[in-house]
């Protein structure tokens, strides 16, 4: 049997509290491209790296999971058994990617996200200790709000002005036309008949 479900969300609790105006070293090393569990580095660079660490957070945290959960929550026909199976079923796999390390011997969290992983354990090993909605609901708060910090501290250091500058407004006709002339000739090319 874990902690308590009580001592889980005091340990996330303290994390929060630590991270909320000290950016992390997770987010540092990330920012400036170390990844000592060895991961991703595509075309060598850690672009990639990064965007995921903004999006799987993103998802896994205010945007999209969140809600889902609390809905769980307050409906009626999930009990707390449910929600605590959704849970695993939802976290498992992208925790262990963010913060675990990876089976073929890399020396440190894959994502640089170890806390992730380390809590979302703690989490799931409290679950003997939770026996009803509230409780469940009063964890998973902190749950988030570790999860949404992060989130916040990735989308904060990612480099957005490289994807800026690769994507200008257009601000001309003639730009615009440019456009038109290349949809009508990729359009003929995606209907012609062989």
């Amino acid at each position: 049997m874990g902690m308590h479900w009580t001592e889980v969300k005091d340990e996330i609790e303290q994390e929060i509290d630590r991270i909320w105006t000290e950016e992390p070293i997770e987010v540092t090393l990330s920012k400036k491209g170390y990844f000592p569990g060895r991961a991703g580095a595509a075309h060598g660079n850690y672009f990639g790296n990064m965007f995921f660490q903004v999006s799987e957070l993103q998802g896994l945290g205010p945007y999209i999971i969140e809600p889902l959960m609390y809905q769980a929550i307050a409906d009626d026909s999930f009990d707390v058994e449910h929600i605590k199976k959704m849970f695993i079923f939802t976290y498992y796999r992208k925790c262990k990617l963010l913060g675990d390390e990876d089976p073929n011997g890399a020396p440190a969290a894959w994502f640089n996200v170890p806390k992730a992983w380390q809590f979302y354990n703690h989490v799931v090993d409290s679950f003997d200790t939770i026996d009803n909605k509230k409780d469940l609901k009063d964890l998973l708060w902190s749950w988030f709000g570790y999860l949404t910090r992060m989130y916040r501290w990735f989308a904060t250091v990612f480099p957005w002005e490289v994807c800026g500058q690769l994507m200008p407004v257009i601000t001309s006709v003639e730009e615009a036309e440019e456009l038109v002339r290349l949809a009508k000739i990729g359009d003929e090319v995606l209907h012609a008949r062989i």
